[in-house]
C-alpha cells in the first residue's frame, strides 16, 4: 500500500469510490470535494496498490472544536485545534486489507507533529462500532441529520 498525494487523474475513482460507499446520502461534488484540499493539502490522500490502482481516500483538514458540514466549501479557520476527518472511503474492492487502520496511523502522526490536540470526524450510523474500535469516543453534539443521516454523530480521538 502506498499512501500519496491525490492528483487530477484520482478524481473519477475518487468519485466511484463515494457512490459506492454512501449510497444513502446525497454526494457531495467534485468542487467540494477537492476544496478540501485547500484546508489540508498534507492530509487528503489517496491509497494505492503498487500497480497505481486507488483503493481507498481520505479528506481530512485542520480544523475547529466542532464538526464541519457537507456540501460547503470553507475557508481555512483560525487557530484549528482539531484534524477533522471530513470523509475517508475505502473501496468495497479492498475492505478488510487494513487500510483504514494505516490511514489513520498516518493521519494521527502528522496531527501529533502538528500539535493537534485531537482527531475529529461524523460518523454515519453504520460505521460508529468501526471507529469505536479505533479509539474514537461519542460526543454530546446534534448532528444534521438531513445531511448524514439517522443516527450519524460526532466523535473525537485525543492525541
Amino acid at each position: 500500500m502506498i499512501i500519496r498525494a491525490i492528483t487530477d487523474r484520482d478524481w473519477p475513482t475518487i468519485l466511484d469510490i463515494q457512490y459506492a460507499v454512501y449510497p444513502n446520502i446525497t454526494p457531495e461534488s467534485e468542487a467540494v470535494l477537492r476544496s478540501k484540499i485547500e484546508l489540508g493539502p498534507e492530509t487528503c490522500l489517496v491509497v494505492t496498490n503498487h500497480q497505481g490502482k486507488v483503493m481507498a481516500y481520505c479528506l481530512a483538514h485542520p480544523w475547529l472544536s466542532n464538526p464541519a458540514g457537507l456540501h460547503t466549501i470553507y475557508s481555512a479557520p483560525i487557530n484549528p485545534q482539531s484534524l477533522y476527518i471530513h470523509d475517508m472511503a475505502i473501496s468495497p474492492a479492498f475492505t478488510r486489507q487494513g487500510i483504514g487502520k494505516k490511514i489513520l496511523q498516518y493521519l494521527y502522526e502528522w496531527a501529533k507533529k502538528h500539535y493537534f490536540e485531537q482527531l475529529s470526524l461524523v460518523s454515519l450510523a453504520q460505521a460508529t462500532s468501526y471507529w469505536k474500535v479505533q479509539g474514537f469516543h461519542y460526543q454530546d453534539y446534534s448532528i444534521d441529520t438531513h445531511q448524514y443521516g439517522e443516527g450519524a454523530c460526532y466523535m473525537l480521538k485525543r492525541i
